[in-house]
């Protein structure tokens, strides 16, 4: 797997935020940060992604579990920041919620 520059990627993003996106540097920053801060969450589940069938249960459940704790709240927090749009539920699966699981 390819090695990500969280730098560089940050740098990509802030400038193309305020070049294209007509964000502030302030805003531009916040978006990369948001988009940059959960890289190595991705890097895991892309390897995980890559060999399924070599991650034992409990590795595939704390992958996952980082994963969906971290990575949501930076999204929602980009897809505001950028491009004005805030979280939704269109699946309606009761994702913006924080009641429980209707499924338990």
């Amino acid at each position: 797997m390819a090695t990500m520059d969280a730098s560089a990627i940050h740098d990509r993003i802030s400038s193309v935020a305020v070049k294209k996106a007509g964000l502030s540097k302030d805003a531009a920053r916040d978006v990369a940060l948001h988009m940059t801060d959960w890289l190595e969450d991705a890097r895991r589940f892309l390897a995980f992604c890559e060999r399924p069938d070599d991650y034992a249960n409990d590795a595939v459940d704390d992958l996952l579990m980082a994963f969906l704790t971290h990575v949501p709240n930076h999204v929602a927090a980009a897809a505001k920041i950028y491009a004005d749009m805030p979280v939704s539920d269109v699946f309606g699966v009761g994702a913006v919620s924080s009641e429980g699981n209707d499924d338990e």
